[in-house]
């Protein structure tokens, strides 16, 4: 399966799509009937803002930092490509996890570099010396990795990150945030001592607006300055911006959906942790710090298909490997029952 397929949802037919993480969560009323009105006024004559000011101001509210920290891109994924593009040409290697965000692969390749992964897949485990030696031995140029971890939902400690920081300290250090929210821990308060440090937030996962297409890209204002000679003007629609403009207002209510998605992700794992105990066939799962469980069993394909005749789609991965995506409890109950009648006899 290429990255592209891997990627992307492809699942329109399904009832319950638990393979993009999502949030299950609908709009608060009161923002959409905001959302709708702010449609109406649009200048649709007119090009997007590049600046997008107030977009800046409030999500640096929402996060502790200053404005001039914050570059705003097309989903977490154009300011991953930007940070990509700047440091890996032909020959050039970047370090990453096994498994991780899959797109870090792509753009490495596509630039004509080398990704280099330290592989977590087997003990789930992050040893950061392990790790820091891998990057000195193979003279890496980048470290990109995902905090939490996507797939695998394993989280590494702050002072890891320091002492990667610390050692590599000219070599750019980006660290993916996108499921923050649901784990509570961040190197924010960093980017100006570290200036090797970079930060990837998104708007498509807790706060609900994957449709929007809206990521940040936060770091030192010296970084800051410099990509910015190199982004791409007007990637962000205006109807985007405006959108995400009146959900950033609202903060609060990231933090009240992101304590029930927590709830229902412990819920979860252990009606799932149930069934492993109990299960004719061998399956696994592991705890996360994302709003999504990791497991693994050499009965997937009967596991896919399963879910798949119960109109549910869950995200197949590498080997014997997959991704459940938490959903509502009702959704999660579809779910929990549907592997026990595949696994429980």
């Amino acid at each position: 399966m290429g990255v592209y397929n891997e990627y992307i949802d492809a699942y329109d037919e399904y009832v319950v799509r638990l393979d993009s993480n999502e949030i299950y969560l609908e709009m608060d009323e009161n923002m959409h009937r905001q959302m709708k009105s702010c449609l109406t006024s649009m200048e649709l004559h007119r090009y997007p803002t590049n600046e997008m000011n107030e977009i800046k101001e409030l999500y640096a509210k929402y996060s502790s930092v200053e404005s001039k920290n914050i570059i705003v891109s097309n989903g977490s994924d154009e300011a991953i490509e930007l940070v990509i593009s700047r440091v890996i040409k032909q020959g050039k290697k970047a370090l990453s996890l096994c498994p991780d965000f899959v797109m870090y692969d792509f753009y490495v390749s596509r630039f004509g570099g080398e990704l280099v992964t330290y592989n977590i897949d087997k003990t789930m485990n992050f040893k950061v010396e392990e790790f820091i030696e891998l990057g000195k031995q193979e003279k890496v140029d980048l470290i990109i990795f995902s905090n939490p971890n996507n797939p695998t939902g394993i989280s590494i400690e702050i002072k890891d990150i320091i002492k990667i920081l610390e050692e590599f300290k000219d070599t750019i250090v980006l660290v993916d945030e996108a499921y923050y929210e649901f784990h509570g821990e961040s190197m924010l308060q960093y980017i100006n001592k570290y200036k090797n440090l970079m930060v990837t937030r998104t708007l498509s996962k807790a706060w609900g607006l994957a449709s929007l297409r809206i990521g940040f890209l936060i770091t030192h204002e010296g970084n800051v300055e410099e990509l910015l000679n190199y982004k791409v003007p007007y990637t962000i629609s205006s109807f985007s911006q405006n959108l995400a403009a009146i959900v950033l207002r609202y903060p609060q209510n990231v933090v009240k959906n992101t304590k029930l998605v927590v709830k229902q992700r412990e819920a979860l794992y252990e009606n799932l942790k149930e069934i492993q105990k109990n299960a004719a066939m061998k399956i696994e799962f592991y705890p996360s710090k994302g709003n999504f469980i990791y497991g693994r069993t050499k009965h997937k394909d009967a596991l896919i298909k399963g879910l798949e005749n119960n109109g549910i789609v869950i995200r197949s991965l590498k080997g014997d490997t997959f991704r459940i995506t938490v959903g509502s409890a009702m959704q999660n109950r579809k779910v929990v029952d549907a592997i026990a009648k595949i696994f429980m006899y």
